[in-house]
């Protein structure tokens, strides 16, 4: 054979094998982004399928199916349509025990949004109707995972999205979120995708670049009302766009004015797109034709001690404007008041009657993966190396860091979701430092996919207990309790299930059970006979029996109920050594405790609930019994005021709320009864 042609088909195989290499190597490339993606979404279903439903979604789904109902948005204003729409529209293919009032006839309160959203999802099958909504809900996670991928490609490369979604799919507090109907993963996905349809439109600004902002806009806006802290920062990312990367010095002032104009045009389109959400009504109430109830009278029934402060006024001359959606208002005024108040908080054992701006910072150091925390460094680092991508990173990571700022000033500290929106910037931002150092050092690469590889580990080893997650750095998820001492960093009403499941396992019949989350879902998930708890709003009507002063057998508590976070009611049984953890956030105790401050506490539950059948006689009997009992703890002496208050005893009332006020001094734990009391005290002057 002629040496040239033996060198032409050298050069043919040679090419042929190129081809064959990348070939291969582009088909692994999209094995592995699909099997991220299917690993994700299973993990959001195995979660979603295993635990139980939390304190915060049944009010969101009875909602959700009353907003599809009948367009009735009075029910559970504190927060927007979007996700409780998309959660519960499999609920539109189901036939239903409906609330015992018509659809739309009245104002909901906080309470009976609580009280009928737990009785609705009992009433129709706990699962049957949970476990739909969370996979609804879980479209936003998946959302989210196709975003920040398509972002990380679009921004700076394919090792990069592909090295973000392996961060993103096994990331614990993104699968403990992702699929719960709540509004914390929705929030997230869209402040992320308005932040990259922002960037996107900068880039090369068109018509449909433009809509797609305004898109992302509106969906934000009717995703959770803390959104509004984004609107300041899309502005802003606008302009420093022009000012720092698209400077003319001759035109800056037009290019300024353009990019103003640009906004008011997105902010108009998700304005609009808002008002879609709510039927384009202003009302709350289908039907109504004047206004529902006036926001100073909102703000006066769930949190009178703000009634007359310089926000409340704020919210006040908003509804007057009627830009908002009357609901959309009512939801502004729910967030001025829980600021205002803040919420208690536990950490390292110290009780702390008010929010701490430290308490953020440590949930995403403790509840954040090793993974993330080791990398995420090298992306806050990347800017002053890499010039060129300098803008990219003016997008990620201007967004997170000013919510997480933010957020430090809200005395909101319930929980690791609250900053959840941060989790999609960092991941990218982890991404693109770890692969710039890879192609730097070409050794970082193994340890890369070796930290990858124990970051998927860690996250089938937790499952399914996502929500009581903390990182080996503290011990994991046993010992998430010794750092915040029982919130929904740790218990968020999740494992019921769980707890079904070790009793039937051990064969336990006659058992005990004090958790956290509402009355009716407890008794419906486990078979243990009930004890006072961490019950929120919306106890439950049915009278139980109150607890003997001694019991004795399997008692499993809640972290939430326990010293220091809890009172002392459980102290005798939490001085002896548990038999068992489930799910980080449940012990298993055994023997003969005597428990006479529970005792004490069944009866002033039982006062409470009385109260709701208006039995007030038999109330304040129980009311009385409670503080006989109990007569230096403030909830006792709560349960007796509201029954004589109910029972038209005014003064005698005023004395019982005013000790529960004294009392709540010398213990932060009782902070939300000095809260009730004061509520009280104002609505008998």
């Amino acid at each position: 054979m002629p040496s040239s042609a033996s060198s032409n088909l050298a050069e043919e195989n040679s090419v042929n094998s190129s081809t064959f290499t990348e070939k291969s190597k582009s088909g692994l490339y999209a094995f592995s982004v699909l099997l991220l993606f299917g690993l994700f979404a299973f993990q959001l279903w195995y979660h979603a399928t295993r635990t139980s439903s939390t304190v915060d979604e049944s009010p969101h789904i009875l909602a959700g199916h009353r907003h599809w109902q009948c367009g009735d948005f009075g029910i559970n204003p504190e927060h927007p349509p979007l996700l409780k729409m998309l959660a519960t529209a499999p609920l539109n293919f189901q036939t239903l025990v409906e609330p015992p009032w018509d659809c739309g006839s009245r104002l909901t309160s906080k309470q009976e949004s609580f009280l009928f959203g737990t009785k609705f999802i009992v009433q129709n099958g706990v699962d049957a109707i949970v476990i739909p909504t969370r996979l609804s809900a879980a479209l936003t996670s998946l959302l989210l995972a196709v975003l920040v991928f398509a972002a990380a490609w679009q921004m700076f490369g394919r090792w990069e999205a592909l090295t973000a979604l392996a961060l993103l799919a096994f990331e614990p507090n993104l699968i403990a979120n992702g699929s719960l109907v709540t509004t914390d993963m929705v929030l997230t996905a869209t402040a992320f995708a308005a932040v990259y349809a922002l960037y996107h439109f900068c880039q090369k600004p068109n018509v449909i670049r433009f809509c797609l902002v305004g898109l992302a806009f509106g969906l934000l806006l009717a995703a959770k009302h803390s959104a509004v802290i984004f609107v300041p920062i899309l502005f802003a990312l606008l302009i420093a766009n022009v000012l720092l990367f698209c400077r003319n010095e001759t035109r800056l002032p037009k290019q300024i004015l353009r990019q103003t104009a640009a906004f008011a045009g997105f902010f108009l389109i998700g304005l609009i797109l808002l008002w879609a959400f709510y039927g384009f009504r202003y009302y709350s109430i289908p039907g109504a034709t004047s206004d529902t109830v006036s926001i100073e009278n909102y703000i006066k029934a769930n949190s009178p001690e703000i009634a007359d402060s310089f926000s409340a006024k704020i919210v006040a001359g908003v509804q007057q404007t009627r830009i908002f959606p009357e609901s959309y208002v009512f939801g502004l005024a729910d967030i001025v008041a829980i600021n205002s108040r803040g919420r208690s908080s536990n950490i390292f054992g110290r009780n702390y009657p008010t929010g701490q701006w430290f308490y953020f910072p440590l949930s995403f150091i403790v509840k954040s993966s090793v993974a993330l925390l080791l990398l995420l460094p090298l992306g806050l680092l990347f800017p002053f190396f890499s010039a060129e991508k300098r803008r990219e990173m003016m997008f990620l990571l201007v967004p997170p860091l000013v919510f997480f700022a933010v957020c430090l000033t809200s005395g909101i500290n319930s929980g690791v979701r609250h900053i959840l929106p941060v989790y999609g910037f960092f991941i990218v931002a982890a991404a693109v430092g770890a692969v710039w150092l890879s192609r730097r050092f070409y050794f970082f690469r193994y340890i890369l996919i070796g930290l990858l590889i124990f970051h998927a580990a860690t996250a089938f080893r937790v499952a399914p207990n996502y929500i009581a997650f903390a990182n080996d750095f503290w011990g994991g998820t046993n010992n998430i309790y010794r750092v915040f001492g029982g919130d929904p960093n740790v218990d968020f009403g999740q494992n019921d299930k769980l707890v079904n499941e070790y009793l039937a396992r051990e064969n336990i019949s006659d058992c005990w059970f004090a958790g956290w989350g509402t009355v009716e879902l407890m008794r419906v998930s486990q078979p243990c006979r009930l004890m006072p708890g961490s019950f929120p709003l919306g106890g439950g009507e049915q009278l139980d029996e109150p607890l003997p002063p001694v019991i004795e057998g399997t008692i499993l508590l809640s972290v939430t109920t326990l010293p220091p976070r809890g009172g002392a009611e459980y102290l005798p049984i939490a001085q002896s050594q548990p038999i068992a953890q489930i799910g980080g956030s449940i012990f298993v105790y055994r023997g003969r405790f005597e428990v006479p401050l529970a005792a004490a506490l069944s009866h002033a539950i039982r006062a409470d609930r009385l109260v709701r059948l208006n039995r007030f006689e038999e109330a304040v009997a129980d009311g009385q019994t409670a503080v006989k009992l109990a007569p230096a703890d403030s909830r006792a002496h709560l349960s007796l005021g509201v029954a004589l208050a109910r029972a038209g005893q005014k003064d005698e009332a005023r004395r019982e709320f005013e000790t529960v006020i004294e009392l709540a001094k010398s213990n932060p734990v009782f902070r939300n009864a000095e809260v009730r009391a004061r509520q009280e005290l104002s609505r008998l002057d």
